[in-house]
Order: structure tokens, then C-alpha cells, then sequence
């Protein structure tokens, strides 16, 4: 793999900027929705997932987990991924 030397204004370094959203936007579960349509095309089973935003390893999924909590979490993976077979709203056949 060829190297280069580092530079202080490297274009392709990554930046991260905030932008102005509506008040009535959601931006946790926007971008926790974005982060785990990710995972699951990566073919990412949805428990890894849920593992990936408890993990502090991981600082922006675990700050979503964090501030918004597990169910709010489980809930974004569980309509990204549905329902595991047998079960019905919450409820086991």
C-alpha cells in the first residue's frame, strides 16, 4: 500500500460540521436509523448492532444510546430489521 506523508491541510481528512435542523426534526432517531440501515445492508445481525450503540468504543452510537437509553435504541433496530419470526407485537407465539 503506498503512503504519503501527512499534511496539516489534508483535503480528504474528515470533518465533521453541525448544521441548522428544525426544532421538530428528531435528530437521535434520524441518525440512529441512518447508522443501523447501515449495519443491517452490511448484513450486521441486529443483536451486534444493539452492541455497537452500548459499546463507548463506539462515541456516536453509544451517545445515542446513552442520552436516549436501550429501548429507544431497540426500537429503531426492531423497524429497520421487523420482527424475529414468531412474534407479535412484543408477544411470543
Amino acid at each position: 500500500m503506498t503512503e504519503k506523508e501527512f499534511e496539516l491541510d489534508d483535503p480528504y481528512a474528515f470533518v465533521a460540521t453541525r448544521f441548522p435542523v428544525p426544532d421538530a426534526v428528531d435528530q437521535d432517531a434520524v441518525m440512529a436509523r441512518c447508522i443501523v440501515e447501515e449495519y443491517a445492508l452490511m448484513a450486521m445481525p441486529p443483536e451486534k448492532a444493539l452492541r455497537m450503540f452500548a459499546s463507548p468504543y463506539f462515541v456516536g452510537t453509544h451517545e445515542i444510546y446513552r442520552r436516549r437509553g436501550e429501548s429507544f435504541v431497540r426500537e429503531i433496530i426492531r423497524s429497520v430489521y421487523g420482527r424475529k419470526p414468531g412474534e407479535l407485537d412484543g408477544y411470543r407465539l
